[in-house]
């Protein structure tokens, strides 16, 4: 009972601590002004665990996260930059056609330049920005 007792106090001294400090970053103590510095932590996103995927490979599934994108009456199922096509009850993974559109490049492409014009590539699958949309090249 001692130790609950302890550890809610403790919190509470905490929250009310902190909160003043955050209120006010610069404050006067007894006629001496004090700086509160308050540190932030950054995180990184979280990184999915990518499996490596070839073009031909079929799979039952496709991950949760994909996107499907219809390119001249076709369905495209892109989940971390790899494409995908149903083929019965299985997906196939397919290197995209030219043309197809997707609204953002995939974790890990690179800028490169052609002609003078930048393009970005992941996984063997060049890209060009139009507008708001990046097309397969």
């Amino acid at each position: 009972m001692k130790h609950l007792v302890l550890t809610v106090t403790t919190g509470l001294l905490i929250t009310l601590g902190t909160g003043s400090a955050d209120a006010h970053p610069r404050h006067a103590v007894h006629g001496r002004t004090v700086v509160v510095e308050k540190q932030v932590v950054v995180t990184p996103a979280p990184v999915r665990n990518l499996v490596a995927r070839s073009a031909g490979d079929l799979f039952d599934t496709v991950p949760s996260h994909h996107v499907r994108i219809v390119h001249q009456g076709r369905n495209y199922y892109v989940a971390d930059g790899v494409f995908y096509v149903r083929e019965g009850a299985r997906f196939r993974v397919v290197r995209p056609v030219a043309g197809i559109r997707v609204a953002a490049l995939p974790r890990g492409y690179t800028t490169v330049r052609i002609g003078g014009v930048v393009h970005y590539r992941f996984n063997d699958v060049t890209y060009r920005r139009v507008n708001s949309v990046y097309v397969v090249v």
